[in-house]
């Protein structure tokens, strides 16, 4: 019998930025990632929350507090074509909180870049109306997807503290050079 697989796995349940000696164990496990990756389809997508937003001020993942947030990024990147940081101000919290996407296929990233309109366009031919007539979601809608796509400066900062800095992380990849003509005039 062929294996079901599927299009989105949630998980929710270990936080990776508070110590738990069975998250750190779980993130180092040769098994655990790999398994995720094999249970989704083809365009298959991975979300889990990560706890508390980084600040400017954090140290680097590899080498602060945050060592099993660290394990599980190296886990997934060995796995996943695509990975997506996000904050999220509205999951009433004290403060913001981060959540990481990974899509198994590269080609997936289409979906995540999309434009305004094509999001605003999908939402609305998805959902159904509510019997109130009430927006069936509270905190979602095309601009707010449109502000998952770019990472927040201090997931960027944090990220870039690496011991051995990214390639994303060299200034020409990094904010917008004033000498850098974008548009001919």
């Amino acid at each position: 019998s062929k294996e079901e697989k599927f299009d989105v796995i949630i998980m929710d349940a270990l936080d990776p930025d508070r110590f738990v000696e069975i998250v750190g164990n779980l993130y180092e496990d040769s098994h655990f990632i790999p398994s995720l990756f094999n249970a989704l389809t083809e365009e298959g997508v991975f979300a889990i929350q990560l706890g508390e937003s980084d600040d400017n001020s954090d140290p680097a993942e590899e080498t602060g507090p945050f060592i099993d947030t660290a394990h599980m990024m190296v886990a997934l990147q060995s796995e996943f074509a695509s990975i997506h940081a996000y904050d999220e101000g509205h999951s009433h919290f004290l403060s913001p909180w981060s959540y990481l996407v990974c899509l198994k296929n590269y080609k997936s990233r289409a979906k995540w870049y999309r434009n305004a309109a094509e999001i605003g366009i999908e939402i609305h031919q998805r959902l159904y109306q509510s019997i109130s007539g009430a927006p069936i979601l509270r905190h979602f809608d095309a601009p707010t997807m449109i502000g998952y796509q770019i990472p927040y400066k201090s997931i960027e900062t944090t990220y870039c503290r690496k011991e051995i800095t990214p390639w994303e992380c060299d200034i020409e990849y990094r904010g917008i050079g004033p000498e850098i003509e974008i548009i001919p005039i």
